[in-house]
C-alpha cells in the first residue's frame, strides 16, 4: 500500500554580533559588544555574516579591561539597537555563575523557563512554549532526525554569547514558534593581536551521588599580519564528565479502577457486563480512581562530553573577509535505573480508604487477581542505557563590503547522530499474595506513596523470578547541506527607505531512523526463571531508593551495568529457555521494527525581502517591513504492516512511500518609536510556523485486525504546521548604569499537534467502506498565550564608597492567559486546568545581587518558577500531573590574586529544592518527588 506523504522543513536563524575578549583586571571575563553588523542593526540577517570594516577599524585595539558591569552594559546596548526583541547572555555571565551548559546559562533570562534533570539544565521554554529553534553561529543545526540541537551538550566554556530571540525579521529562518536560541562560538578576530592562551579547570562536588565531576577547557588562538593580509586561527576545546544521581518515589498514571476493561470509545467509567471486573468491587467503589503503579528507585550515571571549536579568519583587505570553521559536540551517557514497583491493575482491592473528594483512593490493600493466588504484579525493574550522540558542523563564509552594498555568501555541511542501547530485566516477587499501599504516606510528609509486602522478605533472592528480559536499540541520524546568499543595500540615511535587504537560502536534509526491540520470556519447567539462575546472578546486591522515609524498602537487583556486560550470556540463555523468541535473540542487536523506521529527504528554498524604513513625527520612528517565502518539498519511505486472524502466515509487509510540496508566506512588520534617546517603544507583528517532526509524518501504517474495531497505528501525511501569529510590544528605558523594560505579548496558535485515537474510514488502508480507529498525530485545535514581562538592572555607581560596587537585577514573567484546545472524548468532565498549556508556568521570577571590584567579585541569584502541567490525560484531565513551584538559589565568589588567574567557589541549589509533583490542579493525589542535588564547585581560570 502506497500513501502520499510529506510534511517537514528546515529552520535556521541568521544572526551575528561582534564580541571582544575582556578581562576584569585578570578576571578573565568575556563580554559582548553591541556593535551592529549593519548600520543600526544589532543582528545581521545572514547566517554567520560579519562586518569587516568595523573589525578592521579595531584591529590595533588591545584587550579592554572590563568586568561584569561592562559586560551587562554591552548586552543592554545590543538589546537597545536590535530590530527584534532579544535578550542575551554573554560568555562572562556563563563563566561567573555556576553554569555548565547553555540551558543553565539561560535560566535567568526574562521569559525563559527551564527544566532540570540528571543534575543539569535539560530543556527550556520561551514565553511558555517549548518549540524552540536552535542555531549555531547563526546557522541551522539539528541533532539526528529532530528539529533542534540539544543545548545541554554545549559547554558554557565554549560560548561567547547566547541570544534569545522572541521576535524575528524576514532574514531569519522560520521555525521554533516559542522563539529561537542562537549560540555564538568564539573566532580569532574577537581577540587581540598576537598569541592568546586561556582555559579553566573545575571540580564539581555533588552531595548526591557524593562524587566530584571534572571540567576543563583550553583556548589557543593567534592573530597576526602577513603579506596577504590579516590571518587568525583559534582552537577551543572542552571536556566534562558530570556524575549524577536522582532518587524518587512516585505514583504513576491515575485512572478509574474499572476502566482498563472498557472497549475503545467507551465512556470513562463504563463497566462492561460479563467481564471479570464487573463484580470485583461493591457498587459504591466502582468509579474509584487509583494510580496505575507505585515506584521507588534511583537513577544514576554520568554524561561524558567532549567538544571542540576550530576557526580560521582571513582579511586580505579592508571590506573583505573569509571564514572557515567547524565544531564537534560529542556526548556519551551511561545511565542505570533501579526501581521497585507495585502494579494496581489486574488485582483485587480491599480495605479501601478514599481521599476527601470521595473518588480518589488514599490507601488500599492490593490482592492477587486470583483469590489465594501468588501472581501479584510486583517486583523490580533494573535497566541500563548507553547513549551516544555527536554533532559535526562546518561553515565557510565570504563577507564583502563594496560601496553601498554588503554581500554575504555562506555554505554549511553538518552531520549528526543519536543512538542508544537499552537492556532491562523485570523480575517479579514469588509468593506475594498482597501488599498494603498508602498513596499519601506520612513517611514522606504526604508527597509520595509507601508499600509493605506482608510475609515477604525483599532481601531473600528465592523470592524473585524473572518474568521478562528486553533490550532495545534506537538510532537517529542526519546529514544537512545549506547555502545562502544575501545582499544588503544602503539606500539613504534620511529618506523613508533606509536599507533594502534580500537573499536566498537552499537547505537539504537527509534524516533517518533505525529502531528495534525484542522480548525474552525465559522459563524453567514452564515457570518463570528463578532470579538466582539468570546470567549475572552472581552480582546480585541490595539496593534502596535512598529517599528519607523509605529506608525500610530495600530489595535485591542485578545492576544494569552487569546486564550490559553479560548480554552474550543472556542471549544464549533466552535461546535455550524461550523457544518462542529464540530467533529474535540470534543477532547481536534486536531486529528492526520496520514500522518505526524511515528515511526522508527534505529540501527547502527560501526567498526573503525586507526594507528598513525611518521617518520623524516629532520623534524618530524606524522599523522593518518584509516577508519570507519558503517552498518545502521532498519524499520519504517506511514500511506498512497488516496482521490479524485472517492472516495465518504472518503479517503482510509492504513498502510505504510518499512525497509532497508546500509553501509558506510569513510577513513581518516592526516599528521602534524613539520618544527620547533613552526611552523607546518597540512594536512587532510576525507570523511563524513549527513543522511536525519527521517521525510523525513517516509513511508507515501498522494495521491490527485482532483488535475490535480494527485499529491502524500510523504516521500522518496530512499533518499541517502549527502556525502562530505574534503581537508584541516592549517599552524600554535605558539610563547610564542600567536599563528597565516592560513588554507584552500575544501568541495566537492554530493547528496544535496531539497524538490520540479517533474513529475514521479505513478505505485508504485497504478496507473499503470499513470504519475503525486510527491512532496517529493530528492537528487538534487552537491556543492562546498572553503575557507580560518586566526587567530592571543597574549598578549603583551613584552611591558613595563601597556601595558603588554593588549592582542588582530583577526580572519576571506573568502569563494571565494560556489555553490550548485538546481532543477530549465526549463525557470527559470540565475540570480546572482542562486547557492548560503543558510546561507553562504562570509566574517566573529572577533576582540577582552583585558586588565587583578588580580583585574580588561575588554574585548571588535566585530563580522561581510557579506550578506547571507536565502532560495531559485525555480521559481523566482532573488527574493530569503538575509540578509544584520550584526555586533555586545559586552563588559565586571570585578572587583574582594575580592578573592572569581567577579563583572561584560556586554553589548551586543551596536551599536544596526538590521536584515535587501532584495529580490534578486541585492536588488530588501526590505524584511523588525526585530529589535534586546540591553542588559546590571550585575552579581556576587563567589567561595569557
Amino acid at each position: 500500500m502506497t500513501r502520499a506523504h510529506f510534511r517537514g522543513g528546515w529552520f535556521d536563524m541568521t544572526t551575528k554580533a561582534f564580541l571582544r575578549l575582556t578581562s576584569g583586571a585578570g578576571a578573565l571575563m568575556f563580554s559582548l559588544t553591541a556593535q551592529s553588523a549593519l548600520a543600526g542593526q544589532a543582528t545581521p540577517p545572514s547566517a554567520g555574516q560579519a562586518t569587516v570594516e568595523d573589525d578592521a577599524a579595531k584591529q590595533d585595539t588591545d584587550i579592554l579591561v572590563v568586568g561584569l558591569r561592562e559586560s551587562l552594559k554591552e548586552a543592554t546596548e545590543k538589546k537597545k539597537n536590535a530590530k527584534q526583541i532579544v535578550d542575551s547572555v554573554v560568555a562572562e555571565d556563563a563563566g561567573k555563575l555556576p553554569d555548565n551548559n547553555v540551558v543553565d546559562a539561560l535560566a535567568r533570562v526574562t521569559g525563559v523557563q527551564i527544566d532540570r534533570s540528571r543534575g543539569e539544565g535539560s530543556g527550556l521554554t520561551i514565553r511558555g512554549l517549548s518549540d524552540v529553534q536552535t542555531t549555531l553561529n547563526g546557522n541551522n543545526t539539528n541533532l539526528g532526525s529532530g528539529r533542534s540541537l540539544n543545548l545541554s551538550d554545549i559547554p558554557a566554556e565554549l560560548i561567547k554569547s547566547v541570544d534569545v530571540y522572541k521576535t524575528r525579521t524576514p532574514d531569519q529562518v522560520e521555525g521554533g514558534i516559542g522563539g529561537s536560541v542562537n549560540v555564538e562560538l568564539r573566532r580569532p578576530f574577537d581577540l587581540k593581536k598576537g598569541l592568546t592562551v586561556a582555559g579553566s579547570i573545575r571540580g564539581v562536588y555533588s552531595d548526591n551521588p557524593k562524587k566530584v565531576s571534572p571540567f576543563a577547557s583550553l583556548l589557543f588562538a593567534k592573530r597576526f599580519d602577513t603579506g596577504i593580509g590579516e590571518i587568525g586561527f583559534l582552537a577551543n576545546g572542552s571536556y566534562q564528565k558530570n556524575f549524577y544521581r536522582e532518587t524518587f518515589v512516585t505514583n504513576e498514571g491515575v485512572e478509574q479502577f474499572c476502566c482498563q476493561f472498557r472497549p475503545p470509545q467507551a465512556n470513562p467509567g463504563t463497566i462492561i457486563p460479563g467481564t471479570p471486573r464487573e463484580n470485583l468491587l461493591p457498587p459504591q467503589f466502582r468509579d474509584i480512581a487509583i494510580p496505575y503503579r507505585v515506584n521507588y528507585g534511583l537513577e544514576e550515571g554520568y554524561n561524558n562530553r567532549k567538544s571542540l571549536n576550530l576557526s580560521a579568519q582571513w582579511r586580505p583587505e579592508d571590506g573583505l573577509e573569509f571564514i572557515l570553521e567547524g565544531s564537534y559536540f560529542g556526548t556519551d551517557n551511561q545511565n542505570q535505573y533501579d526501581g521497585l514497583y507495585l502494579q494496581t491493575r489486574d488485582v483485587r482491592l480491599s480495605n479501601i480508604v478514599l481521599q476527601p473528594d470521595g473518588t480518589t483512593v488514599r490507601s488500599a490493600t492490593v490482592n492477587a487477581f486470583t483469590p489465594g493466588g501468588t501472581n501479584l504484579p510486583a517486583g523490580f525493574n533494573s535497566q541500563a542505557t548507553r547513549s551516544k550522540s555527536y554533532v559535526y558542523t562546518t561553515n565557510a563564509e565570504m563577507n564583502w563590503r563594496t560601496g553601498i552594498a554588503q554581500i554575504h555568501l555562506g555554505a554549511q555541511y553538518n552531520w549528526s547522530k543519536y543512538s542508544e542501547y537499552n537492556v532491562q530485566v523485570l523480575p517479579q516477587l514469588r509468593g506475594a499474595t498482597s501488599a498494603d499501599v498508602d498513596f499519601v504516606s506520612d513517611r514522606f510528609n504526604g508527597i509520595g506513596p509507601f508499600i509493605t509486602f506482608p510475609g515477604i522478605d525483599l532481601t531473600n533472592v528465592d523470592n524473585y523470578v524473572v518474568e521478562r528480559f528486553q533490550d532495545r536499540r534506537d538510532s537517529n541520524a542526519n546529514k544537512e547541506f545549506a547555502v545562502q546568499f544575501d545582499v544588503d543595500l544602503a539606500i539613504s540615511d534620511t529618506g523613508l527607505i533606509r536599507r533594502f535587504k534580500t537573499g536566498y537560502r537552499y537547505n537539504r536534509r537527509l534524516p533517518n531512523r533505525s529502531y528495534g526491540y525484542r522480548d525474552g520470556l525465559p522459563r524453567v519447567d514452564d515457570l518463570p526463571t528463578p532470579l538466582s539462575q539468570f546470567p549475572g546472578a552472581n552480582a546480585i546486591e541490595p539496593v534502596s531508593a535512598l529517599v528519607p522515609g523509605a529506608e525500610a524498602l530495600t530489595w535485591l537487583h542485578i545492576p544494569g551495568r552487569v546486564l550490559q556486560n553479560n548480554i552474550e550470556a543472556i542471549r544464549a540463555y533466552i535461546q535455550a529457555n524461550d523457544p518462542g523468541n529464540a530467533d529474535t535473540f540470534l543477532g547481536e542487536l534486536p531486529p528492526a521494527d520496520r514500522g518505526q523506521n524511515f528515511e526522508s529527504q527534505e529540501m527547502t528554498s527560501a526567498f526573503y525581502g525586507q526594507i528598513e524604513y525611518g521617518f520623524n513625527i516629532g520623534f524618530p520612528v524606524d522599523g522593518v517591513i518584509g516577508a519570507r517565502l519558503t517552498n518545502t518539498y521532498g519524499s520519504a519511505t517506511s514500511t506498512n504492516f497488516r496482521f490479524g486472524p485472517n492472516i495465518p502466515n504472518g503479517p503482510i509487509v509492504e513498502t510505504g512511500f510518499g512525497k509532497g510540496n508546500y509553501m509558506d508566506f510569513l510577513p513581518t512588520v516592526t516599528a521602534v518609536l524613539h520618544f527620547t534617546p533613552k526611552i523607546q517603544l518597540r512594536l512587532s507583528h510576525t507570523k511563524n510556523i513549527q513543522r511536525p517532526g519527521f517521525y510523525s509524518t513517516r509513511p508507515a501504517a501498522t494495521i491490527d485486525e485482532f483488535r475490535v474495531p480494527t485499529t491502524v497505528y500510523t504516521g500522518n501525511p496530512d499533518l499541517q504546521p502549527n502556525v502562530t501569529k505574534n503581537y508584541d510590544a516592549s517599552l524600554e528605558y535605558y539610563f547610564k548604569d542600567g536599563s528597565a523594560a516592560l513588554a507584552g505579548f500575544v501568541k495566537k496558535q492554530s493547528g496544535l499537534l496531539f497524538y490520540f485515537e479517533r474513529p475514521g474510514d479505513l478505505s485508504a488502508y485497504g478496507f473499503p467502506g470499513r470504519q475503525g480507529l486510527i491512532a496517529s498525530e493530528y492537528n487538534t485545535g487552537d491556543g492562546t498565550v498572553v503575557g507580560l514581562e518586566a526587567r530592571v538592572e543597574s549598578f549603583f555607581r551613584f552611591l558613595p564608597g563601597l556601595l558603588r560596587n554593588f549592582g542588582a537585577s530583577l526580572n519576571g514573567t506573568y502569563i494571565p492567559k494560556a489555553t490550548q484546545e485538546f481532543p477530549y472524548p465526549d463525557g470527559v468532565p470540565d475540570v480546572p486546568g482542562r486547557e492548560d498549556v503543558d510546561g507553562l508556568s504562570r509566574y517566573t521570577a529572577n533576582a540577582a545581587l552583585y558586588y565587583e571590584t578588580p580583585q574580588f567579585s561575588t554574585r548571588i541569584s535566585y530563580n522561581y518558577r510557579s506550578r506547571y502541567r507536565n502532560g495531559i490525560s485525555l480521559f481523566y484531565p482532573q488527574y493530569s500531573p503538575y509540578t509544584l513551584p520550584t526555586s533555586r538559589l545559586d552563588a559565586a565568589v571570585n578572587y583574582t590574586p594575580v592578573k592572569f588567574m581567577t579563583l572561584s567557589i560556586e554553589g548551586t541549589n543551596l536551599l536544596r529544592n526538590d521536584t515535587v509533583t501532584y495529580f490534578g490542579q486541585d492536588k488530588l493525589l501526590p505524584t511523588g518527588a525526585r530529589l535534586q542535588p546540591r553542588t559546590i564547585q571550585a575552579s581556576a581560570r587563567f589567561r595569557f
